[in-house]
């Protein structure tokens, strides 16, 4: 910790941009040795989604727009946290990325305990930081454990609901603690659209990352006409994620997974009402549509379950039984503020309306879960004038 600290007096948020900035515009090389060396290691996901997703999600990832984060964000009086404990969860790497950077650009040193199912990760983007400025690199540490949340100045966690209310247990009174909880994610498809342009995008936001992050479709749900328009779009749909499979092949499953998804199929090949779009590969991507009344389970693996609604009060509903857990809804058809999309991302405790084809893609800037992602690490200062 002491050396942490001892780093980060040294480095200022604006350096700390600069460095990201050039780091960043590594991994987005056509030909980086970086995205190639992690998606040779990585192991949760198939080299070419690792490929493609870091590539993609890091596109809009610039100095510029670091430059407005912090212009915007570290205003007025303020402390910045002298070292910032970062609690990583899941396998997705540029979450893992933005989760350490965003801290750097407040002006705090980084205590990281990373995420067991992203290994290579978040030591290869450290590896390929320190190489462009040794001094900024020396400022994130990977090996805290949760002694450190009793001595940092700022805390970060990310994962289930049990493991993050585990590490807030360990934080002291007053401590500026930013908590990114189980989420889930769905997409809309409206009548304002072509329906092969729309599964497209929508086959894209499924096959990065295989279904496994927040920002995953965990549900389609298609906006009912008299033309069996849902049934069209679960059918168009398959044939994309077909097509898409050999472009972005579906990563390894543990044989739990493997059984699950078996068991998934079954249980929707005999259920009344259910039609079923399915690859001749198990492991593969599977479509259902599924018009009862009862919400279905949630969608993961590439397995998607399209659920018709009729009216906008429909959609309202399906996200208000969501919450707290709601946070994207990726769009298509219905306008950027159409009614119900922002109603709906209200009722579920969502926080983040975006295109379908973008759902995998957010910001570096983005209020995740609707925290400012510098300014909620801060200690905010009055100075009142004095007065004769």
């Amino acid at each position: 910790m002491k050396r942490l600290r001892a780093a980060a007096e040294y480095i200022d948020g604006a350096r700390a941009a600069e460095a990201l900035a050039r780091t960043f515009e590594l991994w987005r090389e056509p030909t980086s040795p970086w995205r190639e060396r992690l998606a040779r290691l990585h192991g949760g996901f198939s080299p070419r989604v690792v490929d493609a997703g870091v590539r993609l999600g890091l596109e809009h990832w610039t100095l510029e727009v670091m430059r407005e984060l912090r212009g915007r964000e570290l205003r007025g009086d303020h402390v910045a946290p002298g070292v910032t404990a970062v609690w990583l969860a899941g396998s997705i790497p540029t979450a893992s990325f933005a989760a350490l950077a965003l801290p750097l650009l407040a002006g705090s040193a980084v205590a990281a305990h990373p995420a067991s199912a992203d290994g290579a990760g978040p030591a290869l983007f450290l590896e390929s930081l320190r190489s462009v400025d040794p001094d900024v690199g020396a400022c994130i540490s990977l090996d805290a454990g949760p002694e450190v949340l009793e001595q940092v100045d700022a805390v970060v966690a990310a994962g289930s609901d049990e493991s993050v209310r585990v590490v807030r247990e360990r934080v002291p009174p007053g401590i500026p603690f930013a908590a990114h909880p189980h989420k889930l994610s769905l997409a809309v498809i409206g009548t304002q659209i072509d329906v092969p342009g729309a599964v497209e995008a929508l086959a894209q936001d499924i096959c990065l990352w295989d279904g496994r992050g927040c920002l995953s479709p965990a549900w389609v749900l298609a906006v009912e006409t008299p033309g069996r328009r849902a049934a069209h779009i679960a059918e168009k749909l398959a044939e994309a994620l077909d097509r898409l499979a050999s472009r972005l092949p579906c990563g390894p499953m543990t044989a739990g997974e493997h059984a699950a998804l078996r068991d998934r199929r079954g249980a929707a090949a005999v259920r009344e009402g259910v039609e079923l779009h399915a690859s001749g590969d198990a492991n593969d991507w599977t479509v259902v549509l599924d018009p009862g009344p009862e919400r279905p389970a949630p969608g993961g693996l590439r397995f998607v379950p399209v659920v018709p609604v009729g009216s906008v009060r429909e959609l309202v509903e399906f996200c208000a039984r969501l919450h707290p857990h709601l946070s994207t809804i990726g769009h298509a058809g219905l306008g950027g503020r159409a009614p119900g999309l922002l109603e709906g991302l209200e009722a579920g405790g969502g926080s983040r309306l975006c295109l379908l084809g973008r759902m995998q893609l957010p910001p570096l800037d983005w209020r995740h879960d609707g925290v400012e992602p510098l300014r909620s690490l801060l200690r905010l200062v009055d100075v009142e004038d004095e007065h004769d």
